[in-house]
């Protein structure tokens, strides 16, 4: 159970505006992070975009790693 003093605290925390904006710029954040797609969706945006450049890309050398960790 919470104290008297700690209901008004959470009462003052919910009149404030301030706080309120924060709240709603959290959620906001939080919803954009779940709109965004998954590694397929980024996959085709890049194929896509490959498609739409009229050069080809520089080809690029490879270059061996010999201690590679995950």
């Amino acid at each position: 159970m919470l104290s008297e003093q700690e209901k008004k605290e959470l009462r003052d925390m919910a009149a404030s505006a301030h706080i309120r904006e924060e709240f709603a710029l959290l959620d906001a954040a939080s919803r954009a992070a779940r709109a965004r797609g998954g590694v397929d969706q980024y996959v085709q945006f890049l194929t896509a975009m490959a498609r739409l450049s009229p050069t080809p890309a520089l080809p690029r050398l490879f270059v061996p790693h010999r201690i590679v960790r995950i």
